[in-house]
């Protein structure tokens, strides 16, 4: 599944990010690559999604987000973030 189908209160491992090498890299900086957990916390108003990335959040497009391939994680790893990000 993609980033755009995921709900609010999802956590998500990516798999596969289908951008050019410089947008790729881009999102690396940012903690968004391949094998990333990602908690989605808001939808956008046009479809995009805001995500946590460990303490950071990202907020993503539309496009960007179809582009972005996922998993789902076991709660457990969810719940786990969440305490991580209060501390």
């Amino acid at each position: 599944m993609d980033l755009a189908a995921c709900d609010p209160g999802s956590t998500v491992r990516v798999v596969d990010v289908d951008l050019d090498e410089p947008a790729r890299r881009r999102f690396r900086t940012f903690g968004l690559a391949v094998g990333a957990v990602l908690h989605v916390t808001h939808r956008g108003g046009f479809g995009g999604r805001v995500v946590g990335v460990g303490a950071d959040r990202l907020a993503l497009d539309a496009g960007t987000c179809r582009r972005v391939r996922v998993e789902p994680v076991l709660e457990a790893v969810g719940h786990a973030m969440e305490r991580a990000a209060r501390a």
